[in-house]
């Protein structure tokens, strides 16, 4: 199959996808002539490039983010929920397709873009779960279960992860809370407003969950939790992000310094 036959095949079945569940979308262009479409296609090649080949199977980022500049976002607001909901579902059936496995449901949200130097869109792709470990793998075949069904347990997953190569630590250096300290080791720490969060603040700026840490390969991995206010390192927002000694993690008012044990 060509590539164009191939393109026009893959619109075909998004618009059919869409006017599945949302009657006459197709009918309405946003502004400057983006369509869903457009960002579906955007998820597929994200998923494609952010894939991870592991020991019996490929797995694929489950949670998706997509920046619009503000005239698109403010067009698709209206049925914002929707379109998210039928874009996680065509990224399953895609996944599904391909014979792709994702850990967790997928999930895709739709965001306000910053900074405009990014293009008109972008899309940033995260694993919500840590990916299996071979013995993990080894687990599930020796059960005769396969990898791609089997639901990982997170508290189990993560406490039988071998021991990290580094340690971190946490240290508040503005804000509220400036000097609180926390350690980072192969446990998830989630950082925000909530009193039971290994790194609770008082920042009325932070949300409740706002951000957590996760050791994943080797490293550990700073991923926004859908926060109000976003999740900014070294003045740029993110989505997740692999740490670095000296890394600056902002939260509202509050400055987290990232430091190698």
């Amino acid at each position: 199959m060509t590539s164009g036959v191939f393109a026009m095949k893959f619109v075909r079945n998004m618009e059919n996808f869409f006017e599945k569940h949302i009657e006459g979308f197709f009918d309405k262009k946003l502004s400057g002539g983006l369509q869903p479409v457009e960002i579906a296609k955007i998820l597929v090649r994200t998923m494609e490039k952010e894939k991870s080949i592991g020991v019996s199977s490929i797995y694929v980022p489950n949670a998706y983010c997509v920046y619009l500049q503000p005239a698109d976002f403010d067009r698709i607001a209206s049925y914002h929920q929707t379109v998210c909901q039928d874009l996680a579902e065509f990224l399953a059936v895609e996944a599904k397709k391909k014979e792709y496995v994702m850990t967790q449901p997928p999930m895709v949200e739709i965001k306000l873009a910053e900074e405009s130097n990014q293009g008109r869109i972008y899309c940033l792709a995260s694993f919500s779960e840590p990916l299996p470990s071979r013995q993990e793998v080894r687990e599930s075949i020796s059960q005769d279960v396969s990898p791609a069904t089997r639901v990982f347990n997170k508290m189990s997953l993560e406490a039988r992860q071998p021991i990290p190569a580094v340690s971190g630590l946490l240290a508040v250096v503005e804000g509220p809370d400036a000097g609180l300290k926390a350690t980072v080791g192969v446990r998830r720490i989630h950082i925000g407003r909530r009193e039971s969060n290994e790194m609770p603040l008082t920042d009325i700026n932070t949300s409740r969950l706002h951000a957590y840490i996760a050791f994943d390969g080797g490293s550990h991995v700073l991923h926004d939790a859908n926060s109000l206010n976003g999740t900014y390192v070294n003045n740029h927002r993110i989505t997740f992000w692999q740490l670095k000694s000296g890394d600056k993690i902002r939260l509202g008012n509050t400055i987290i310094v990232y430091e190698v044990n």
